[in-house]
């Protein structure tokens, strides 16, 4: 019982350091997805994904970005000011910014 106990504590703890610390309401369900609870979306290195919404997000949400229309989903800023882009494969800090915010990056794009 203690062995099972220390070795799934072990597995627990070392699942959370591997975790990439995301802000505000993002979150990153699997490698390569961003999912941003408040906005309603998820993306990957695609872009904003209807798929992933849906499957991450709930029905509802794909819907409400469905009702959105047509617009850009290669370009996009997370409620916690992260600002995403698909061509160049980065997210900044902010939109009017240009430092890499590495932790987002990483966890949508791998680098």
């Amino acid at each position: 019982m203690n062995r099972l106990f220390i070795t799934l504590s072990l597995l627990f703890v070392s699942g959370l350091s591997l975790a990439t610390p995301l802000k505000g309401a993002v979150t990153s369900p699997e490698p390569g997805i961003l999912c941003d609870k408040k906005a309603g979306f998820c993306a990957d290195s695609q872009g904003i994904s209807m798929a992933y919404t849906q499957k991450f997000l709930g029905g509802k949400a794909g819907m409400k970005l469905l009702a959105m229309g047509q617009f850009d989903m290669t370009t996009f800023t997370l409620t916690n000011g992260v600002h995403c882009e698909v061509k160049p494969q980065k997210c900044m800090v902010s939109k009017l910014s240009d430092k890499v915010d590495a932790d987002h990056t990483k966890a949508l794009f791998g680098k």
